[in-house]
């Protein structure tokens, strides 16, 4: 605790930057999405915690990252919506963070979500979800990814002879190639027949730039230093075939006709149009 609020630290931090970006969109008239939580979270964490996201380098940083979260969230949300249509009542969130669609989507009767996150995010969101009721039945489980989180799901009560619609959202990124095939092999294990995915697939291109590394260098605190910092995934395999070499039939949205089917500008960390910008993928997947 810091002057009375709860801390967030290194990926956890991160989790906080998405809440503010999802807290911002839901105050637009033309929002995607409402988070009505969202701000809740932003609160709970403090001024402290918010002026690493909300000053300095930080500041231009959130504003250009804002409608990419929109959209990511967006895309996101219909995903579940048409998982849910095809059949599924189970539904995997990992590294969930300050996720809170088990209290704003509309899930059908009978759906279970888990949440998998590591304990200090999942006890600073339980602490400022107290009292709020979910959508759907909720398990929360405490997990390191790269440890056995599988029989933790198993105890659960997760049924691996059941479709399943997972979320692999803002994970990938932190992850070397050998943890997120280890990670892709683990869901796949558990994936009945009909079950869904869907992927985030962000690389270290955008950190890797000559820009970015004098930012970092320059600022070893600072957001870019972080970045570099916790920014592990280097691979160069195309995501659609490396979903398919786990078994997976995958469909892309490029960000750019994401962009324009919902009247939004090309986010500009992602543009390809510009030089020196990182590359994100959006898939959805199925077996």
């Amino acid at each position: 605790m810091t002057d009375g609020h709860e801390r967030l630290a290194g990926v956890s931090s991160t989790a906080l930057f998405v809440g503010i970006t999802r807290a911002n969109e839901s105050r637009r008239p033309d929002r995607l999405f409402e988070d009505a939580l969202a701000t809740r979270f932003v609160d709970a964490a403090g001024a402290e915690q918010q002026a690493v996201w909300t000053e300095g380098q930080g500041k231009p940083f959130t504003e250009a990252m804002g409608d990419y979260f929109a959209l990511r969230t967006r895309y996101f949300d219909d995903y579940f919506t048409q998982a849910c249509a095809a059949g599924c009542r189970q539904a995997v969130l990992l590294a969930a963070g300050l996720d809170t669609r088990a209290f704003r989507l509309r899930w059908p009767d009978g759906t279970r979500l888990f949440e998998l996150d590591q304990p200090e995010v999942l006890d600073f969101k339980e602490h400022v979800l107290r009292g709020e009721e979910p959508r759907c039945e909720r398990e929360v489980i405490a997990a390191d990814l790269r440890e056995d989180w599988p029989s933790l799901l198993v105890k659960q009560g997760f049924r691996e002879d059941v479709p399943t619609a997972w979320l692999v959202e803002g994970i990938l990124v932190y992850l070397t190639e050998r943890d997120a095939d280890h990670l892709l092999d683990r869901i796949t294990a558990l994936s009945a027949p009909g079950s869904h995915l869907g992927v985030e697939h962000v690389t270290r291109s955008m950190v890797n730039t000559d820009q970015a590394q004098e930012a970092a260098s320059a600022s070893p605190e600072g957001i870019m230093g972080m970045l570099s910092s916790l920014w592990k995934n280097e691979m160069t395999q195309p995501p659609a075939d490396w979903l398919a070499d786990h078994g997976w039939s995958a469909a892309e949205e490029p960000l750019t006709d994401l962009a324009e089917r919902h009247a939004r500008p090309v986010p500009p960390a992602f543009d390809p149009a510009l030089p020196g910008t990182g590359r994100v993928r959006l898939l959805t997947a199925d077996r």
